[in-house]
C-alpha cells in the first residue's frame, strides 16, 4: 500500500493524542475544557475504552499494512521522556520519572484516547434523565498486599487507600440471599432455556465430588461430554506430558485455551464451547481468544499440572 500523507502535528494531538508537558500548571481536563467546547469526557465516549477514532490508525498499520511517512526534522519540543499510554502503568512512569529527574523535566504523555486513565477509567451512561456508573479495568486489580513498593508509594502519594474498598463492597450479598453462582444454558443452543449450578474448576470451583458430578449430570450434554467434562474436572493429569519443561511456557503462549482443551486434553466440542465464554467478564473475551498460558494463571480446568 502507497504511503499515506503525513499526520499533521494539530492532527495527531487533537484527534489522536494528548500531550502533557510536565512543566504546566494546567490539568489535562483544563487544557481540553479551554479548547473544546462544553468538553465532558464522557460526553464524547472517553470514559468507556474504544471509542471511533481511538483504533483506526493502528488497525491500519497492523491488518491492513498502512504505512506513514516518517518527518524529515523533528518539527516538536524535546521531551526528557516520552511515554507511549495514558493508562495506569503510563501515568505512573510518568510520575516515578519526575520523582527521579525533578520538577523541570520535560515529559510528554500520549495516547490514542480523548482522556487519560486507560483500563481504569470508569464506565458512565446517561439512561433517560439518569446517571449510571460502573466501574473500568481497575476493578479487577487485585491482591493489595502483593503491591510492590513503588506501587505502594503511588499510592500513598495520590492518597489512594485500598482498604476503603470494603467500605462499598458487600462480601456477603450472596450468601444473604441464598444466591450461587450458575451456568445459563441458551434455548438456541440448547433446545431449552436452562439454568443449572455451576460445576466448574478453577475460580467457581464446587465443594465436593458428589456436588459436582450432581450438576453435570443435570446439564443438557450428551453423554460422552459430561464424561469428557468430569475427566477435565478431576484433575491430576499433566496434558503435555512428554514435552520438555523448557518448551512447555513458549508452547503454551503460542495456543488457546480452548485448542488446549481440543488438542491435548481431548474434550468434546461441547465441553470446549462450555469453557469458552465464562472469563468474557474479566477480559471482555473468551478462551479462543487467549492463550493457554493465561489459561494456567487463572487455574482453568486441566491445565493443574
Amino acid at each position: 500500500m502507497a504511503d499515506r500523507p503525513d499526520i499533521t502535528r494539530r492532527d495527531f494531538l487533537g484527534g489522536m493524542a494528548l500531550g502533557l508537558t510536565a512543566g504546566t500548571s494546567l490539568t489535562p481536563l483544563e487544557i481540553l475544557a479551554a479548547t473544546v467546547p462544553d468538553y465532558y469526557p464522557p460526553a464524547l465516549t472517553g470514559m468507556r475504552g474504544n471509542h471511533p477514532g481511538s483504533f483506526e490508525v493502528a488497525h491500519a498499520v497492523a491488518w491492513a499494512g498502512a504505512k506513514y511517512k516518517t518527518p524529515a526534522q523533528q518539527t516538536d519540543t524535546t521531551y526528557d521522556l516520552v511515554v507511549a499510554g495514558g493508562g495506569i502503568s503510563g501515568l505512573a512512569a510518568a510520575h516515578l520519572f519526575r520523582k527521579l529527574a525533578g520538577a523541570d523535566a520535560r515529559i510528554l504523555v500520549i495516547d490514542n484516547h480523548d482522556d487519560f486513565g486507560g483500563h481504569a477509567k470508569r464506565n458512565e451512561f446517561t439512561v433517560g434523565s439518569d446517571w449510571l456508573l460502573g466501574y473500568g479495568g481497575s476493578q479487577s486489580i487485585d491482591t493489595p498486599s502483593e503491591y510492590s513498593r513503588d506501587a505502594r508509594e503511588v499510592l500513598a502519594e495520590l492518597d489512594i487507600v485500598p482498604e476503603r474498598f470494603y467500605q462499598y463492597f458487600d462480601r456477603g450479598f450472596m450468601e444473604r440471599h441464598g444466591l450461587a453462582n450458575g451456568v445459563y444454558f441458551s434455548q438456541g443452543g440448547y433446545g431449552r432455556d436452562l439454568t443449572r449450578t455451576y460445576a466448574l474448576g478453577g475460580w467457581y470451583a464446587m465443594p465436593g465430588r458428589a456436588e459436582t458430578e450432581a450438576a453435570i449430570a443435570s446439564y443438557p450434554l450428551s453423554a460422552e461430554s459430561k464424561a469428557s467434562l468430569l475427566r477435565l474436572l478431576a484433575g491430576g493429569k499433566d496434558y503435555l506430558d512428554g514435552v520438555p519443561a523448557e518448551r512447555r511456557e513458549d508452547m503454551l503462549r503460542g495456543m488457546s485455551y480452548s485448542d488446549f482443551l481440543r488438542k491435548y486434553a481431548g474434550v468434546t466440542e461441547e465441553v470446549v464451547t462450555l469453557l469458552r465464554d465464562r472469563v468474557k467478564g474479566y477480559w471482555g473475551v473468551g478462551w479462543d481468544a487467549l492463550s493457554a498460558l493465561e489459561a494456567c494463571r487463572l487455574e482453568e480446568p486441566g491445565t493443574a499440572a
